[in-house]
């Protein structure tokens, strides 16, 4: 399998890249908050002798860096890195985004602002709005950093929605954390923040204009997500399917490996 190991300089951050495969169609993975392109690992494994698979880390996570200025990352800046990368690394004048969690927001807001780049979407665990658990986790989470007990957020994430993941996850998830610097630390918090205030995604996010066929789905056991909430954006977007997945929590394929089959179903109509 071929890799092609890249970095991208965007004014002040540094975004490094990895293209697996070199089949003519791309497919560029967006992670969820503080996930890296590790995380893609089993997606990569699955879909690279069909596709060219895109990873990156957005700055602020993984190897991801913010050279100069606030440790945080805007979400026009983050919208910014997407479309930066996928003019790098695209093969094949459209791509397939294939997008976790929060990766799913930056996705759709792309897909609206540049409908004319992007040929489908897969969106696995789209977050419409915040609800009052994740509102919840993130006040915890924000008192634990303020009270210098960051060892204990990964944690708290695990309890409240990562409990359906293999223990192999977790402890990948937890030493992430204790890995992370202050700055990485203030990156995440800011994101929070702007979770935490952020009121439906209608509000800063036209679905109307996206043109991708679009397949969302959502677990069952999503503790942080409304499937009521989620089906409403759903009708927005033109193109779109939404499936419940039974007994999946929030983290998808992570949870049950076979919902990569779903993806490569949708990809394949």
């Amino acid at each position: 399998m071929k890799i092609v190991k890249g970095e991208l300089s965007l004014g002040r951050f540094l975004v490094p890249y990895r293209i697996y495969g070199e089949a003519e169609k791309t497919i560029v993975c967006i992670s969820g908050a503080k996930q890296t392109m590790a995380a893609w690992r089993s997606f990569v494994s699955h879909f690279v002798s069909d596709y060219s698979v895109v990873v990156f880390d957005l700055p602020g996570q993984g190897r991801g860096k913010v050279l100069s200025g606030a440790p945080g990352i805007t979400f026009d800046e983050q919208i910014d890195v997407l479309h930066n990368v996928i003019n790098e690394t695209n093969r094949n004048g459209t791509v397939i985004l294939a997008a976790a969690s929060w990766g799913t927001i930056i996705s759709v807001a792309l897909a609206a602002r540049y409908p004319e780049l992007v040929d489908k979407m897969i969106l696995g665990s789209f977050g419409a709005k915040p609800n009052k658990a994740v509102i919840e986790v993130i006040k915890e989470g924000k008192e634990l950093f303020d009270t210098n007990n960051s060892d204990d957020i990964a944690p708290l994430m695990i309890e409240k929605f990562g409990q359906h993941i293999p223990d192999t996850h977790k402890k990948q998830i937890i030493e992430q954390f204790r890995g992370m610097s202050r700055e990485q630390f203030l990156s995440f918090y800011d994101h929070c923040e702007f979770v935490e205030q952020a009121s439906d995604i209608e509000d800063f996010i036209d679905l109307g204009n996206i043109t991708a066929s679009t397949l969302i789905l959502s677990g069952e056991f999503d503790a942080i997500l409304d499937p009521g909430d989620i089906e409403k954006a759903s009708s927005r977007i033109p193109d779109c399917e939404f499936k419940m997945i039974p007994g999946a929590g929030h983290f998808l394929h992570w949870e049950q490996a076979d919902i990569l089959h779903t993806y490569s179903e949708f990809l394949a109509r």
